[in-house]
């Protein structure tokens, strides 16, 4: 039973998103349905995008950057290798809330602008 409820319950988020895109245009009743559908599943999505992107390499490459340049020569290689040594897991353990924050902030703002829009479930090059 469980297997037929399950089923059921997949068939008919496939056929709600199918017909989603058409529900987020502005001059449908169903807007601001759209626009909320397409934010939430842009959270859905940016957030786990985010932690990976923010700790697996945006902040310990931006740290290790930081922290060679705060020590004399952005491009000395002792440098490199003590920033290397403390920021990269520094900036790995930054990452993780701050790549969760990132994303859902992404995907609720695009998400909401721009519903279910390439751009709105890319969070990589977010940066301001």
């Amino acid at each position: 039973m469980k297997n037929k409820v399950l089923a059921l319950v997949a068939a008919s988020a496939l056929a709600i998103s199918t017909m989603a895109p058409a529900m987020a245009a502005d001059d449908t009743p169903l807007g601001s349905v759209g626009a909320l559908m397409g934010a939430t599943s842009a959270v859905i999505v940016d957030v786990p995008e985010g932690i990976l992107w923010h700790s697996l390499w945006n902040c310990p490459l931006k740290t290790t950057q930081y922290l060679a340049e705060a020590f004399g020569d952005s491009n000395g290689l002792g440098q490199n290798l003590v920033g290397g040594a403390l920021g990269i897991p520094a900036g790995f353990l930054w990452g993780i809330p701050y790549g969760a924050i990132a994303g859902g902030r992404h995907g609720m703002t695009v998400g909401w602008d721009k519903p279910f829009s390439t751009e709105s479930y890319l969070v990589m090059g977010d940066e301001k």
